[in-house]
């Protein structure tokens, strides 16, 4: 089975099993019946969901990534390692956001204490309670290698020496590994956002939801590219600086042939085009794949709110 059908399978599978748990102990009477906030329902489904979402995601961001990198060692001839999964480090990650998660339970537990004694937990407590540590296992360590492995990408620039300005394709898997990294940070926070938005203040909620999912997206698709970046530039500088001082040389009368104006129209014409190379290596198309992942990341705000809707339509 793809990763992808796997993922989408075992979301499905757990947020089922969360959402069919929470009917079996009383939390959707609860709500239903105004006792508790939609958060009880919408937040151990959520948990489950992610659990089910982030290793997939994990997954892709390392394949993918890898894939960019060797492309990019490969069109470069460059003397660099193939990318390794920098497991202990990934690890330290993930223990420490199952620390935080653990003890993050204590501003929303009823009764904190029973953190501390496990024996004692009832399936109210400890169905969140799990959900939430294996998130932040998950989540942290997701978090860690977006920024690993695009400070990775990043790098290789590095030793990249001159190459064509004019031949985009050559930095297009730096292109490719900002956007698809962008795609899975929104996804992740398009599908958590129902931990902490409220659906009761809309406006609020989508201005929220906009702004955090524009910035998550920005810094997933300029980060691994920021390295390519600064050598566009600098080549570009470079480049243009010589072309000019060229054109200037020939634009002297008293030096003009023939074949210096003929040169002078072809160094303007070459002028133009360098001046015209984007800095980074993205085209039209790539921005807007990421405003229609924003976009589309808002319909997890669109769905708390149905979910409110239908909670409340359910009460008495």
């Amino acid at each position: 089975m793809p990763p992808v059908i796997l993922g989408i399978v075992c979301s499905l599978v757990l947020g089922g099993v969360a959402l069919w748990i929470t009917v079996a102990i009383g939390t959707v009477a609860n709500v239903t019946a105004g006792a508790l906030p939609s958060i009880a329902v919408r937040a151990p489904v959520t948990l489950y969901i992610m659990v089910g979402f982030l290793p997939t995601a994990i997954y892709y961001l390392f394949f993918w990534t890898r894939d960019h990198h060797a492309t990019i060692v490969r069109r470069f001839a460059l003397d660099i390692a193939p990318i390794a999964f920098p497991r202990s480090a990934a690890n330290w990650a993930g223990a420490f956001g199952t620390i935080t998660m653990y003890f993050s339970f204590l501003h929303v537990a009823e009764d904190p204490f029973l953190l501390f004694a496990p024996l004692r937990w009832p399936v109210e407590f400890a169905f969140p309670l799990v959900g939430l540590v294996i998130m932040g296992w998950f989540n942290f360590r997701f978090t860690f290698l977006l920024i690993w492995l695009a400070l990775a990408i990043s790098r290789t620039s590095r030793q990249i020496e001159a190459f064509s300005l004019l031949d985009p394709s050559l930095v297009k898997p730096y292109a490719q590994q900002g956007v698809r990294s962008s795609l899975l940070a929104v996804m992740s926070l398009s599908i958590s956002a129902n931990l902490w938005l409220d659906p009761e203040s809309p406006a609020a909620g989508t201005i929220v939801s906009i702004v955090t999912l524009s910035l998550a997206a920005a810094v997933a698709l300029f980060l691994p590219t920021w390295g390519i970046h600064r050598r566009i530039k600098m080549l570009k500088g470079e480049e243009l600086t010589l072309i000019r001082g060229a054109i200037e040389s020939r634009r002297a009368p008293a030096s003009r042939s023939a074949d210096d104006a003929h040169q002078l129209r072809a160094d303007l014409a070459l002028e133009r085009r360098l001046d015209d190379v984007s800095e980074w290596p993205f085209d039209a198309g790539s921005y807007g794949r990421v405003v229609l992942y924003i976009m589309l990341g808002l319909g997890s705000w669109v769905g708390a709110a149905l979910v409110e809707r239908l909670l409340e339509s359910l009460g008495p």
